[in-house]
């Protein structure tokens, strides 16, 4: 073996361990792919569903507007669908276009009226105002706080929501890459597919057109995915090399910061994939494979050309570049330095720079439950679950055609499982007969008895709450305490993870029960070892009804521990055991110290906590410590400034008893 060849094994070992296994990349796809499938027209895009968990990638989630369905031609639409958006590229650049309705009284509702700017007989729709309508909407009831490009942003840009339109089509001009040639890494399935998947249209306009604000960018979003996907795991490694190379080298150079983007990177793996034999893409060869990306990446610097992947007429580096001589300057002197390091230059990066620290041999297995596990925690659902009528089937048949493994079964039943604990019947304000009610009865317990298996507690406390609605206290004390006696230390705690900033750290207790159930099956150390976000529809038929007026749009999570002892209150306080309601509120009581104690801040954990100390001032009430629960919720509703809880209501209510 040569001394190239292993070195590029060695370093290849490394960067599996480093960025991620095979395994542990299909792994974040399909958590991804399982969460998207939750609601119709999401799709996660970016590094994170990519499989790719590097620092700094952020978390891109694009919604599909299906109020308005994009054609690129008036012949091509049905003549009895009015509210269709027709493509204009007269005058336009290259990737961008204008999007109108034929008439205004096509619009699906008068909000898109007011987004209208009429040009002869065409009503052109204006991005800017498309995208400040659903900021305005969202900022109030999501992290959601401002406008980063085409994408809606939280504060910290961690979070990228963008809302557009989609052309079912593959478009004229882009014809020419199905045929384009290449060598064979793409299969002739993988280019059906894409043609089949249309292309979307996102809300930004060329910065530099007079008409910017009513352009609109096409995007092959879908298409790339697909691409990504169909990477061997030595490209993606390379892929994710030059990110790092981008991230952590050429970025802390303050100048240069913006001059290039992750998009760039992704665009040239797709020529150089293109144009090279997919056989070169080995693991003995992961050294000369970066070297080839970076080799590439220094020559479309040097002479500003990277073409776009799928229109080639437009050129990424023409203007930024050119404009930019002696910042371009200094990232190619910059990027000649790093390729004559070769793999030393990162060294200086924060992710590798220990591989030279690293034994040329690695003897030591990976725990792949424990890496797996650990991020599929950490993946949040960018959206919340909204289990329907037809999530379910929807996640079950893509279950079915995604599970040729364990490891796909494992993610998407786990998934499923936890569909299934949101989808109850909702209330029926008319009075139902006896068969009818007996099918809801039954058709609700069996979704909630399956929800049991998406993790270790939560599953359990919908089960019990179900009971306690329907009055069955003493079941539903037994599920309760059953589901006390699995809220040990060793749980992977996901609901107080700081996952939109990527913080999920795990106790030596939690890594050693995981390590106990390394030769287990994955779904089972899911099911053992995690407690998943607990919180109601709003809706739902569960829901205690001390709680109606805390469930409040979708922000209805809860703390478990905190909510199994409330729910333990009430089931004893209407069993008329005071003794025992007692007891129940004493551990409540020990509960919401803590969560008091971690203090009142409005971020995902503060929120949730405050949510659940309510829990307390509602059991003072009804145990008739009127003046008590009125102090508390003095206290709490203080805290409270954005009245994510009942408190202020409460007050009112107390003064009005009094």
């Amino acid at each position: 073996m040569s001394a190239n060849r292993t070195e590029s094994l060695h370093f290849y070992d490394y960067l599996c361990r480093k960025i991620g296994s095979e395994k542990e990349v299909k792994g974040r796809r399909l958590t991804f792919l399982a969460i998207d499938n939750f609601n119709e027209g999401q799709m996660s895009s970016g590094s994170k569903s990519e499989g790719l968990d590097l620092k700094g990638s952020d978390i891109d989630v694009m919604f599909v507007d299906f109020r308005l369905k994009v054609y690129e031609f008036e012949t091509e639409a049905d003549k009895s669908h009015k509210s269709v958006l027709f493509m204009d590229r007269e005058d336009t650049h290259p990737c961008f276009t204008r999007l109108y309705l034929r008439n205004s009284s096509d619009s699906p509702n008068e909000n898109y009226l007011n987004m209208l700017e009429p040009n002869g007989r065409k009503h052109q729709l204006s991005h800017e105002l498309y995208k400040q309508f659903h900021f305005e909407f969202l900022k109030t009831r999501t992290y959601l706080k401002k406008i980063h490009g085409p994408c809606l942003s939280d504060k910290d840009d961690n979070l990228d929501v963008a809302v557009c339109f989609k052309c079912d089509n593959w478009l004229s001009d882009v014809v020419q890459w199905i045929y384009r040639p290449r060598y064979p890494w793409i299969s002739d399935e993988i280019i059906y597919k894409i043609t089949m998947s249309g292309v979307l249209f996102v809300p930004i306009g060329f910065k530099d057109s007079l008409h910017k604000d009513l352009e609109w960018r096409i995007s092959f979003s879908v298409a790339e995915k697909f691409l990504i996907f169909s990477f061997n795991h030595t490209q993606l490694l390379c892929y994710a090399l030059l990110k790092i190379v981008l991230k952590e080298i050429i970025e802390k150079e303050e100048d240069l910061k913006g001059l290039l983007c992750s998009y760039y990177l992704k665009t040239l793996i797709f020529w150089i994939s293109d144009e090279i034999d997919p056989t070169f893409w080995r693991p003995d060869n992961t050294t000369d494979c970066f070297m080839s990306c970076l080799q590439r990446l220094l020559y479309c610097v040097e002479y500003s050309v990277l073409l776009h992947y799928f229109i080639p007429d437009f050129n990424f580096f023409d203007l930024r570049l050119s404009a930019e001589l002696d910042t371009k300057k200094k990232l190619t002197s910059l990027l000649t330095n790093l390729y004559q390091q070769g793999i030393e230059c990162f060294s200086s990066s924060e992710t590798l720079h220990d591989f030279n620290n690293c034994s040329t041999k690695i003897d030591k297995p990976l725990n792949t439950n424990s890496r797996l596990v650990h991020d599929i925690l950490k993946i949040p659902c960018s959206c919340q679950f909204i289990s329907t009528e037809k999530s379910i089937p929807k996640l079950l048949n893509c279950m079915l055609y995604h599970s040729k493994t364990e490891l796909c079964r494992a993610i998407f039943l786990c998934h499923l499982a936890r569909a299934h604990q949101f989808y109850t019947s909702p209330y029926n304000q008319y009075k139902e007969n006896n068969k009818q009610q007996y099918y809801k009865y039954t058709s609700d317990l069996s979704h909630l008895v399956i929800g049991v298996y998406s993790d270790a507690v939560v599953g359990w406390l919908m089960l019990a709450s179900f009971f306690y609605v329907k009055k069955n206290y003493f079941t539903a004390l037994d599920i309760i305490h059953y589901a006390l006696s699995k809220l040990t230390d060793e749980k992977c705690d996901n609901l107080f993870s700081d996952k939109i900033h990527n913080k999920l750290i795990f106790s030596p207790k939690q890594e050693s029960a995981i390590e106990m159930m390394k030769n287990q099956k994955l779904i089972s150390t899911l099911k053992a070892f995690t407690i998943t976000q607990f919180q109601f529809e709003s809706d739902s038929q569960i829901i205690p009804k001390e709680l109606y007026q805390d469930i409040i749009g979708r922000k209805n999570k809860f703390h478990p521990l905190a909510f199994a002892h409330f729910l333990r209150f009430l089931c004893y306080y209407h069993l008329h055991d005071r003794v025992s309601s007692e007891d129940a509120m004493l551990q409540l009581t020990v509960v919401c110290k803590e969560i008091i104690r971690t203090g009142m801040v409005y971020d995902q954990v503060g929120y949730i906590h405050m949510k659940s100390s309510v829990f307390w001032g509602i059991a003072a009430h009804m145990m008739g410590k009127t003046n008590t629960a009125n102090a508390f919720f003095k206290k709490l509703a203080k805290f409270d400034k954005k009245n994510l809880t009942s408190a202020a209501k409460r007050i009112r209510g107390l003064k009005m008893d009094q």
